[in-house]
This record gives C-alpha cells, structure tokens and sequence, in this order.
C-alpha cells in the first residue's frame, strides 16, 4: 500500500477523513457504558468456523413473526440501539453484527471474497434466523446492509429464501453504485491489495470523520461518535475496514440483480425510507427505485442524514411497527 494510502483512509462511502496511524495494538479507547450494555445483552454463534454476534431481544411469536435487520458499513448492530427498544416491546428483534463488523469475528487472512463477501453475509443472516426461528420477517436494510438485503429479496422472488419475507423496508444506501462518486483516494483504496493492514489507525480522527454524514439538525454526540468508533475498532477492526470496503467492487459485479431487486421486487411489499441530507446515498437514488417500481411505498425525512435508526429512532421504529401489524 502506497505512503499516501498509508496516511489517508476512507471512513465510510459517506466520508472521508485525513487519518495517521498509531501503530499501537494495545491502545486505549473509550468503551461507553450503553455500548457495553448493549454487547452484554447480546449472545453469540457460529457460521462458517466465524464467531457472530447477534443481539436478539422481544418476544418470541408461535407463528416465527419478527423482524430482522441488517445494519450499513461501517456501522454495527449498536446502531439500532434505540430502534430495538422500541420495537422489541411488541415482537422479536434480531439483529447480528456482520463478518468483520462490530463483535463478530474479523479475520485477517484471506481475501475479501474469502471473508467479507456480502453473498456469505447473505448466507449468515438466512443461518441466524434459521437459529432464532424466525419465518415470517420484517426484513430492515440499510447502507451497505441495502445490498445483502437485495441478496435476500432476490433469493425470496426465487422461492429460494429459508423465510418469508412479509415486508422489506429499506434505509439510506448506495446499491445504485452507479449514481455514487467516489472521491479519487476511494478509488484508489479499492486498487489496494487485498489484505488486511498492518497498522492500525488512529480513534479519535476515525470518529471525527463520521460527523459530516449526520444531519445538522440531529447532530452526533460524542457518546454516538465513541459508540460507533469503538465498535469499528473492537477486535482489531480497524485493520479490515479498507478491506471490507471492497463490497463497492461487488455491488458493480452484481449490479444487474441486486438493482434490478430493489427496482423489481415482487413477491412482497416494500418501502423505503430516506434521510435525504446524506452526502452520498443520495436523495436521487430514492428517486429512481420510485420511478423505476412506481409501487414502492416512499418516505423522504428532510432533517435526516446517513444514519436514521440513531437520528430519529422513533420515526424508523413506528415504520416498522405499521408494517408488522399492517
């Protein structure tokens, strides 16, 4: 990896921050009490020798009711923290941590398609809710989350999904990968070699590079800020994050079927709810699932950016809950 790339990193599709390196595998790093709650509430399994974690709350239904959700890059299952509280006091919530994301495993060698392919995440959460008996779900997806979701829509519309999928709701995100314009260090990220760092990166100007994708009028704490970083950074994460960022490459690989889902889906209902100030899952993207699947239930939240199940958890929570019952 060049001396440039060496010190600069892309946060997120959504951002981008001038980072240095520590190089410290030990150092230390806020770890705020809600985050620890939130990890001691939750369990762990197995998938593919990979230890996942899943935070599975409310109660369980006869019929395998519940709702399943798949959380964005470079977020973590924490990040529907407020949305579960909410939604668990009336049906099963189940959301796990994806391969190399929160406290699941992160491994460190082999490659992208190896270890991080939003395929084997597909395959993950089918397992997961195989394990906590979910069959009819109300399937939430949002940033990179959008596309596995997609994977899971276009595996329903096939008759070959392990469950029914009774809704799917989609937040923020960039499946349209063709609308996005990635900025020139982006690019040049997704030409590195695929491995894992050597050198870990620093916290604080991590945390700092999220900011920008949070709308001005639901701006991060710095308890939010902490929260998310330190998910990202937790089990030495921050040493994949530029390789888990390869899921762009993928998302043009699959364009054609995982568009084509989120524009022709047609074996369930589907709406879709946008932040419209997030710097890069654009408004227009919204736009165009509309216009290209007129049928698409759409909702535009103004004074929303990237990150809708922490700015305004209520709003997303009530979303689904007139979905389940609905």
């Amino acid at each position: 990896m060049s001396n440039r790339i060496q010190t600069l990193l892309a946060v997120a599709t959504c951002a981008l921050a001038t980072l240095t390196f520590t190089g410290e595998a030990k150092a230390q790093h806020p770890n705020p009490e809600s985050l620890r709650t939130w990890v001691d509430q939750g369990n762990y399994s197995k998938f593919k020798g990979n230890k996942i974690f899943v935070h599975a709350s409310g109660p369980k239904s006869k019929d395998g009711t519940g709702v399943l959700i798949v959380h964005g890059f470079p977020g973590s299952s924490w990040d529907w923290k407020g949305v579960v509280a909410i939604v668990g006091k009336k049906t099963r919530v189940v959301v796990p941590d994806m391969i190399g994301f929160g406290h699941s495993d992160k491994p460190k060698t082999g490659t992208f398609k190896d270890n991080f392919s939003l395929m084997t995440q597909a395959n993950m959460y089918e397992a997961i809710a195989r394990e906590e008996g979910l069959t009819n779900v109300i399937l939430v997806a949002h940033d990179m989350g959008q596309t596995v979701g997609a994977e899971l829509m276009a595996r329903h519309d096939e008759g070959k999904l392990s469950f029914k999928i009774k809704h799917a709701i989609i937040v923020n995100g960039s499946t349209l990968v063709d609308m996005v314009k990635l900025a020139p260090l982006q690019e040049e990220l997704l030409k590195a070699p695929d491995k894992a760092l050597t050198k870990h990166l620093d916290f604080k100007e991590f945390g700092d590079g999220l900011r920008i994708s949070f709308s001005k009028e639901h701006a991060a704490s710095q308890e939010t800020i902490d929260c998310m970083t330190a998910q990202v950074f937790a089990h030495d994460g921050d040493l994949v994050i530029a390789q888990t960022m390869k899921y762009l490459d993928e998302r043009r690989e699959f364009y054609d079927r995982w568009v084509g889902t989120l524009t022709g889906f047609h074996s369930a209902p589907m709406s879709v709810y946008w932040g419209t100030q997030d710097p890069v899952a654009l408004e227009a993207m919204a736009d165009r699932i509309k216009s290209w699947r007129p049928v698409t239930d759409l909702h535009k939240w103004k004074d929303v950016g990237h990150w809708p199940s922490i700015e305004v958890p209520d709003r997303l929570a009530k979303a689904i809950l007139d979905r389940l019952e609905g």
